[in-house]
């Protein structure tokens, strides 16, 4: 079929070419706005689920904005809070400051009269009272002059604490007997055959000497 010339498309196959030609031109046209049709739906779509989330969103900002209000309530209360002990405080600082002050002023008085006690110790014008003992096996237990004998020796004797007097001192030197001095004591160096007990004297630099010399003895058990 040749086409319809310019002239000639009043013709019947010309009106029929042109019908074809229009509703060709048409269908492409509804395809253009359908397929603009479609974008409008897909946008719309997208739009709608992007205004869901804006809301969600909005939502939970709105959420968290109470949150915040609530917490800036609390933070504001628990500042004026903190004011208040601030100057509570500085009053306490103020005190301590106060006591500290007096408590430096009793210390250096304290120092003040303990110095002096030390000095009227070293002179001599206080005596402690167990200054003049030496302890025993414990603080109930006191090592004391007792009295002068008849001799005129000096006897010493524990001191219990229930004002008591026990006379059961032993010192290194109790198992020797003194010599001419305190560097020479006699005491028993061995027993021999006879189970005799040989007495000698024994020196300081820790030698043994048989110079041992009794009156009218031979043998001592």
């Amino acid at each position: 079929m040749s086409k319809a010339g310019a002239n000639d498309w009043k013709t019947p196959l010309g009106y029929y070419e042109r019908a074809i030609a229009e509703l060709r031109k048409a269908h492409e046209e509804f395809q253009a706005e359908l397929q603009a049709l479609r974008k409008l739906q897909d946008s719309h779509a997208n739009l709608k689920t992007e205004l869901e989330t804006t809301k969600e969103e909005l939502q939970k900002t709105k959420a968290e904005l109470e949150t915040t209000k609530e917490e800036f309530q609390k933070t504001k209360v628990e500042l004026q809070n903190t004011n208040l002990r601030f100057e509570k405080l500085e009053d306490i600082v103020s005190e301590t400051q106060e006591i500290a002050n007096s408590a430096h002023s009793e210390a250096k008085a304290a120092r003040s009269e303990v110095k002096s006690l030390i000095n009227e110790i070293k002179d001599g014008r206080i005596v402690a009272q167990r200054a003049i003992m030496l302890q025993g096996k414990d603080e109930q237990h006191w090592m004391k002059f007792r009295k002068l004998d008849s001799v005129n020796h000096h006897c010493f004797q524990i001191w219990k604490s229930d004002d008591t007097w026990h006379d059961d001192i032993r010192v290194k030197a109790a198992i020797f007997l003194r010599a001419r001095d305190d560097y020479h004591w006699m005491g028993c160096q061995y027993v021999d055959q006879k189970n005799y007990d040989v007495f000698h004297v024994w020196r300081w630099n820790n030698t043994w000497q048989s110079t041992v010399r009794v009156r009218a003895a031979r043998h001592l058990r």
